[in-house]
Formats: structure tokens, C-alpha cells, sequence
């Protein structure tokens, strides 16, 4: 039985496929992000898998892990432009 949690991480799960090619098609879509607000959305989105996990919310975890490496992908790319810019 799907609960309304699986229903949001669905939306988020088509999300995070739309945000990842936005971010391959134009890179420069990355320059407006904050470097410690998207270092603290990727920590507390890194918790939130972690609780799905220990409550064995497999769907959850699944369906968030595209917008999680989404997150992942921003942060690494402004990680590089500041080594860049030093």
C-alpha cells in the first residue's frame, strides 16, 4: 500500500530527473546557488534517507535518491568553482 509520502517522492523522484538534465544541458544554471544552503539541503536530505532506512521506507528512499544526487551534483560543481576562484 502506497502512502502519501511515496505520492511526494514520486513528484520529487520526476523532479530530480528534470532538474539533473537542466543542470547537463546549461551548467551555467548552477551559478546562482548558495554554497552553505545547498551544503545544508544536501546534509538534511542525507538524514532523510537515513531515517527512510531505518523505518523501511525502501520506496521513499528509492524515489528520493534522484533529487538527492541532483544536490549532490550542485554541490560539487560549486565546490570546483571555488577552488577556481582561490
Amino acid at each position: 500500500m502506497f502512502t502519501t509520502l511515496d505520492i511526494g517522492n514520486f513528484f520529487l523522484f520526476i523532479s530530480g530527473f528534470l532538474m539533473i538534465y537542466t543542470a547537463y544541458k546549461d551548467r551555467d544554471v548552477l551559478t546562482g546557488y548558495n554554497f552553505v544552503g545547498t551544503l545544508m539541503l544536501a546534509a538534511g536530505i542525507t538524514f532523510v534517507i537515513i531515517f527512510y532506512l531505518q523505518e523501511g521506507y525502501y520506496i521513499s528512499t528509492f524515489l528520493t535518491l534522484p533529487n538527492y544526487l541532483y544536490w549532490i551534483v550542485v554541490l560539487t560543481a560549486l565546490i570546483q568553482r571555488r577552488r577556481k576562484t582561490s
